[in-house]
C-alpha cells in the first residue's frame, strides 16, 4: 500500500481492478468506474489471472491531509517497488 499527497482520479478503461484500503475495505471497479481519493492508503490488484486491466490516473497536487492534528504526507514505504518516486 501507499499514499500520495495528491487528489487522485483513477478511471478504469478496460477490465476490472480491486482497490484495497488500509481499513480492509475492498472495492471492485469495472470499465467506466472512477475512484477519487485524497490521502488514502491504498493498493491496486487485478483479480483476473487471464485478463489485463487498463487505467488512467490524474493526480493533482493538494494540501497535506490532517487527521486528529497529525499531517499525513506521502507514504511509499509499503509500495512493492523501489522505482516509485514521490509525486512532489
Amino acid at each position: 500500500m501507499h499514499r500520495t499527497q495528491s487528489l487522485d482520479y483513477g478511471i478504469v478503461l478496460e477490465g476490472e481492478i480491486e482497490m484495497h484500503l488500509d481499513s480492509g475495505e475492498k472495492r471492485l471497479l469495472k470499465k467506466g468506474d472512477i475512484a477519487v481519493q485524497r490521502g488514502t492508503m491504498h493498493a491496486w490488484y487485478n483479480p483476473s489471472e487471464t485478463q489485463w486491466t487498463r487505467m488512467v490516473f490524474v493526480l493533482q497536487e493538494c494540501k497535506p491531509l490532517v487527521v486528529a492534528g497529525q499531517e499525513l504526507g506521502e507514504d511509499l514505504t509499503q509500495a512493492k517497488t523501489d522505482d516509485i518516486k514521490p509525486s512532489r
